[in-house]
């Protein structure tokens, strides 16, 4: 019987290729790649074919080019904008100029919010883990309650059923006695205003911090040297405000008189101490800190102090009427302000006899002086920083910084909102660090505020960065909800440009290119400063 010998493979047998499961997948990506390509072809040659029907891209001269598609940016844009603290406007400007002031009110609200969110997320995120009951449960139930409910649902409670049912603006709200007014045309609160002789102060700044920094290093070095502590935190401390204060004395000594007010013929005063006197003999007092008691006693009524008040006349938003009414509130003398949009109202309005003085530059007050018998110019000081503080004057606050309705809408409504989704993100970074971490903090006496500073915190930032980036990229997109409340960001105005232009495809393009520009500027710095803080491994 003959025997049947096996046949051994010499070679490995050849898979088809619709039987390879990676060939298959290659040509699954390649197919997939074409049909976007092809699809997004298709919409874009869609799009360009009937925008060009319309002569979207139509330039004067007949051509076509894709720049002439954006000519209508030249246009008088002929709608008013509330919000225009960063840069002017007015409705003759072009739409480009009305998309660029929406384009600032998302940065402001952006910058505002991200700052506000970060702090109270932070405090939140500590908070949820405390001992104490009281504050655990607060922070979990706000916490609950900010991340299960809608922002737009949010926004529309805190500016309709809060902000807009807070007091007229005569009977506005002050908290603690602060000098912040609370109303429904919105928040007054003091701001700081720099004066020409800041530039001089900053400079001094800026010599402390480069000074503390070389003071810091030296006294590092001489630690490790020594193998014991030199207190370089108190030194340096102390070496920063040492230089800043001297500055601050040097910037005050050195302004001289850049600053003038010109007093009508009605008020004889060569110096503050005579517009004291003044005062005085309009009150009848010997004492102007004695007016706030004498009008308490019923000695002297609210209306005489008006009437005998400085009536000061100046341009609206001048930083000298800022440090004039600084010294004057400083003197304790009644004035009351009025404010023009144009300095040759103001010029009018002293020559007719309506203002004790006029607070404005040399200059113009110069040529004022010619034009009114009698009136004097009387030199005031100045220090490189006054603090506006908002007045009452007829029926609307002047001076300080105004927060409108919508505006403290729209930026609470996001600082809660995201703040309780960084709050989780911060707890479960701190809960990410080893709890041995913690125990040698403890053991070596740190107290709880060090153990979360030094040891704690600076561990679990390596877990919270990368999820806070998603939170600070969300508030940004979330600001688009302000046309919700009537705040004019940068959707808000770009889609009244629409509306008044007819240019949709080229206003979303811009819409659509700002707010990417936004994400990936806030990406860059964060994953910067994630690779500065990452853990470096050997």
């Amino acid at each position: 019987m003959a025997e049947i010998t096996p046949q051994v493979s010499t070679g490995q047998e050849s898979i088809p290729f619709w039987r390879d499961g990676r060939v298959l997948g290659v040509l699954a990506q390649i197919a997939f790649l074409a049909a976007v390509i092809i699809a997004t072809g298709w919409i874009l040659n869609n799009v360009l074919q009937n925008m060009d029907k319309l002569g979207a891209f139509r330039c004067a001269d007949g051509s076509s080019s894709f720049v002439c598609g954006f000519n209508f940016l030249r246009i008088d844009a002929q709608f008013d904008i509330g919000e225009t603290t960063i840069i002017s406007y007015d409705p003759s400007d072009a739409f480009s100029r009305a998309i660029l002031v929406g384009a600032l009110n998302t940065i402001r609200v952006a910058v505002f919010g991200i700052i506000l969110a970060t702090i109270l997320g932070t405090l939140a995120g500590i908070a949820r883990l405390s001992s104490n009951w009281l504050i655990s449960n607060i922070a979990k139930w706000y916490v609950d309650l900010m991340r299960n409910t809608p922002l737009l649902l949010q926004l529309f409670f805190l500016y309709f059923g809060v902000i807009l049912l807070l007091p007229p603006i005569r009977e506005a709200v002050q908290p603690f006695g602060l000098p912040i007014y609370m109303s429904q045309r919105g928040i007054d609160l003091p701001w700081p205003v720099f004066m020409s002789s800041a530039r001089l102060w900053i400079g001094f700044v800026v010599l402390a911090i480069f000074l503390t920094w070389i003071l810091w290093v030296v006294l590092g070095r001489r630690e490790i040297q020594l193998g014991k502590s030199t207190n370089r935190t108190g030194w340096a401390f102390l070496t920063f405000l040492l230089v800043a204060v001297v500055g601050w004395f040097v910037a005050t000594a050195t302004s001289g008189n850049n600053q003038v007010v010109l007093a009508a013929n009605t008020v004889s005063a060569a110096d503050l101490a005579g517009l004291e006197s003044v005062m005085q003999q309009r009150l009848g007092v010997n004492d102007l800190a004695s007016v706030s008691q004498a009008v308490s006693d019923g000695t002297l009524t609210q209306e005489a102090v008006d009437t005998a008040a400085f009536t000061v006349c100046t341009l609206r938003d001048d930083r000298s009427e800022v440090n004039l009414t600084a010294q004057l509130r400083k003197l304790n003398m009644p004035y009351s302000v009025k404010a023009f949009n144009r300095e040759n109202l103001v010029s009018e309005a002293f020559a007719a006899g309506d203002c004790d003085l006029y607070i404005a530059n040399k200059e113009t007050l110069a040529a004022a002086q010619t034009a009114v018998s009698g009136a004097t110019l009387i030199p005031i000081g100045e220090t490189p920083v006054r603090f506006s503080i908002p007045s009452l004057q007829g029926l609307n606050f002047t001076g300080g910084y105004k927060l409108t309705p919508n505006f403290a809408a729209i930026l609470v409504g996001l600082v809660l909102y995201t703040g309780a989704f960084i709050a989780e993100i911060v707890r479960a970074g701190i809960q990410s660090v080893a709890k041995g971490q913690s125990e040698a903090a403890r053991a070596l006496g740190l107290s709880e505020g060090q153990r979360l500073r030094l040891v704690v915190l600076p561990q679990a930032l390596r877990v919270i960065i990368p999820p806070l980036t998603s939170q600070y990229l969300n508030l940004v997109k979330n600001s688009s909800l302000a046309i919700a409340v009537g705040f004019p960001d940068l959707w808000t105005t770009s889609f009244i440009t629409l509306n008044q232009s007819g240019q949709s495809v080229q206003v979303f393009i811009i819409v659509m290119a700002s707010y990417l520009s936004f994400s990936l500027l806030i990406s860059f710095l964060l994953n910067w400063y994630n690779q500065r803080i990452s853990l470096v491994e050997r």
